[in-house]
């Protein structure tokens, strides 16, 4: 489940609703209720999707186990012609027009940067996870609002 969409249940529209009821244990008792379920369904639909990666990496057929790794590819070499092929290539190109004296064209470039984008999310960009680890961040909380919170306590509680 996206981060958003827990922040706005956990923190806007859940509080809005348990606005209505008056009773403060009834209102934390419901709190929990509902927090709980946004909770369960975050977990399931994080579990579901690793399921789906598991077959996707199974399977024998390049259009279904394939496309992450294309896409790494393409990364890699969009990455490698703008940083290494297209500098080169344009030096040797005016190296080449400064001896012969001829005009060469102007390579084209590529944006990097949604490109970039795009593969530290393919890789996880797993040092800033560890970095949490390391430092003891609480990672829970951040990512899910009030209802990391909630877990903590919860948690906390058994």
């Amino acid at each position: 489940m996206p981060t958003w969409l827990v922040n706005l249940l956990g923190g806007g529209l859940i509080d809005k609703i348990l606005a209505f009821i008056p009773n403060p244990e009834e209102k934390a008792k419901a709190q929990q209720q509902m927090q709980a379920a946004l909770l369960e369904a975050a977990i399931k639909a994080e579990s579901e999707q690793r399921d789906i990666d598991k077959q996707e990496a199974a399977s024998a057929s390049v259009f279904v186990a394939g496309w992450r790794p294309a896409v790494g590819w393409l990364c890699v070499a969009t990455l490698a012609y703008q940083w290494m092929l297209a500098p080169l290539l344009t030096w040797g190109m005016n190296l080449a027009a400064l001896h012969w004296g001829v005009a060469t064209p102007q390579l084209p470039t590529l944006n990097s940067s949604d490109t970039q984008t795009l593969l530290y999310a393919l890789l996880g960009i797993g040092g800033l996870r560890t970095v949490d680890k390391i430092t003891g961040n609480d990672t829970v909380a951040i990512g899910f609002g009030k209802v990391g919170q909630a877990i903590k306590g919860a948690v906390a509680g058994k």
